[in-house]
């Protein structure tokens, strides 16, 4: 189960971040795409077959071990400046960016002091859930105890939030940010228990419900953030999406209208001519579907003399209430800005 989990995770994750990309190539919710590539990175490597196609570039000597914790603290890092960059009042500091930099260097600085003077990483099998030996244990928990802090920390930040919200889709993007946090927290919990068990009992096996928690933990955590921290802004696009296709297909049909009515008043418009098929590729149709929606207003105004047939009278009325912009609900300061 464990090893599906592993190959199941990453490939939502990505699928994440190629959905997420073309907001981070507008400019928006870049911080969002770099946390999730580096946690779908991290994922990624602990995969075996991506495992064991990576490490022997790295020199073989297990060191794909020290980039997946590596990156996971990096992941962990990002997501702690967006949080407080949604929390912060006018957002989070400059000083606060440098000190969680500071942090995550030190703790990945720390990580590779323990890693490489140590030699459980080439004579144990360090595939398995855990190794006994305390220069392990002391290793693998600075990843784990940084986890459980920022669990705890965004778990908090979002609990104080969602009652704020008036978007129901916000309210789940939070709810599902809190799952996640808590099946990090489980995750981390269970992973320190037990690695410090196996140094202490010798023979220690790592089976029954710690382990499928483990397991489920490993699955619902990343999973629950990816769609957290995507879920508002999938909707949003899609939303946006559904009403460019609108605007379009109604610019087509009131085109040739416009043409029709303005042979009397050119002196009115100030939109540019398009070619029939330059209205299907045009930027932003919705305000080129505005100006010629005016345009026909001013001019069925100027001479009320003008035919127009009830098919026409029937795409103004449509043309009228797409171009009508519903009031959007008060967004609060908050966790809520980054989903």
């Amino acid at each position: 189960m464990q090893t599906t989990v592993l190959t199941f995770v990453p490939v939502v994750l990505w699928i994440a971040v190629l959905l997420c990309a073309p907001s981070a190539i507008r400019g928006t919710r870049r911080p969002l795409f770099w946390f999730l590539i580096m946690l779908a990175m991290s994922m990624s490597l602990q995969a075996q077959p991506v495992y064991r196609f990576v490490d022997p570039f790295l020199g073989g000597i297990n060191a794909t071990y020290f980039l997946f914790h590596a990156l996971t603290i990096i992941a962990v890092g990002l997501l702690d400046v967006l949080v407080q960059e949604a929390v912060s009042v006018g957002g989070i500091t400059r000083r606060r960016r440098r000190v969680t930099a500071l942090v995550a260097s030190l703790i990945i600085t720390a990580q590779a002091i323990l890693f490489f003077s140590s030699d459980w990483r080439i004579s144990d099998d360090i595939s398995q859930s855990f190794v006994a030996r305390w220069d392990y244990t002391a290793y693998a928990s600075t990843t784990w105890i940084a986890m459980a802090i920022f669990a705890v920390s965004v778990a908090y930040a979002c609990l104080s939030d969602i009652r704020k919200q008036p978007r129901m889709v916000i309210r789940l993007s939070l709810g599902f940010m809190i799952l996640g946090c808590l099946s990090v927290l489980i995750y981390a919990l269970i992973s320190l228990i037990s690695s410090v068990q196996s140094n202490l009992t010798p023979g220690f096996i790592f089976q029954g419900w710690p382990r499928v928690a483990y397991v489920l933990a490993l699955l619902i955590a990343p999973l629950s953030l990816a769609v957290g921290l995507g879920l508002t802004a999938t909707v949003d696009g899609l939303i946006s999406g559904r009403k460019t296709y609108l605007d379009r297909v109604l610019l087509w049909r009131i085109t040739p209208m416009w043409h029709r009515l303005l042979l009397t008043a050119p002196d009115l418009s100030i939109d540019r001519k398009l070619t029939r098929p330059g209205l299907l590729v045009v930027r932003q149709p919705g305000l080129h579907l505005y100006r010629r929606y005016v345009e026909i207003r001013d001019t069925l105004l100027l001479d009320p003399t003008q035919a127009v047939s009830s098919a026409e009278q029937s795409i103004i009325d449509r043309v009228e209430r797409q171009t009508q912009v519903p009031p959007e609900p008060i967004r609060h300061d908050g966790i809520n800005t980054v989903v």
